[in-house]
């Protein structure tokens, strides 16, 4: 089968990356224009995922994490038929088998896939509290949760790979993910990447408590290196600084 890999045009990145500070995640996607994957290191690929709003295309990333001879997959790809197609794209181009993935929060550019996964076989996670707002928004649920996370600050092993749980930000239920090998922070909807000048879609945010969130981020992860947004382009330990200069 043919890998079909979306590459959009400089002008319409541009404009995708700036419509996402707008990104209405409780609304029904329209369409998916197409799917990229991004190396960014050896064992680590970045998804990007599309979807229409009101005729504007805006992005979601994931990660593709290796362990060994299987993946970990960070959150799905943004609905049913994109995980597919990044399922086929990882059968395709690296041949390994996705053990299990997370969903990080319950919005569907999260968990939009999560039925695809769980028909190929692949077993869902998330925050507990991810299941009760998935199911109270007639998202898809992970039908599996992790222990160990209820608190703000606390965090559990998955793998290779650390889940934190902040505390509310974005939505209530948003997680991180550490990847201590790489020193990469995986900040989900959470963070907002550099171009934005604004917290997006707060619509189910805890916005008292997201600034502490991302205290609680940096305190915990001060060695991290490189930081992936939710949606834009990744950066470093300047995003969650960003996000301070946002809240103010």
């Amino acid at each position: 089968m043919k890998r079909h890999v979306f590459f959009p045009s400089l002008l319409l990145l541009c404009g995708v990356l700036l419509a996402a500070c707008q990104s209405p995640h409780s609304q029904a996607p329209q369409s998916a224009p197409g799917l990229e994957v991004q190396p960014l290191r050896p064992g680590i690929w970045m998804h990007i995922s599309y979807n229409t709003f009101d005729g504007v295309v805006y992005p979601s990333n994931g990660l593709i994490v290796r362990e060994g001879d299987h993946l970990v997959l960070l959150d799905s790809a943004w609905g049913a038929e994109a995980t597919e197609e990044l399922l086929v794209w990882i059968d395709e181009e690296i041949g390994l088998p996705v053990d299990r993935a997370l969903s990080t929060h319950f919005h569907s550019d999260r968990t939009g896939g999560v039925a695809v996964l769980e028909a190929a076989g692949i077993p869902v996670w998330s925050h507990p509290m991810t299941q009760r707002l998935s199911a109270e928004e007639g998202n898809p649920v992970p039908p599996n949760a992790l222990s160990g996370i209820d608190a703000p600050g606390s965090a559990t092993g998955f793998g290779t790979v650390e889940v934190f749980y902040p505390g509310g930000g974005h939505a209530r239920d948003n997680i991180m993910v550490w990847l201590p090998e790489q020193k990469m922070l995986y900040g989900g909807c959470a963070v907002r990447e550099l171009a934005t000048d604004n917290l997006g879609n707060t619509a189910d945010a805890d916005l008292a408590h997201w600034p502490r969130a991302i205290r609680n981020a940096q305190t915990r992860y001060p060695g991290a290196e490189t930081v992936i947004p939710g949606h834009g382009e990744p950066g470093g330990p300047e995003l969650l600084e960003h996000m301070h200069a946002l809240f103010e």
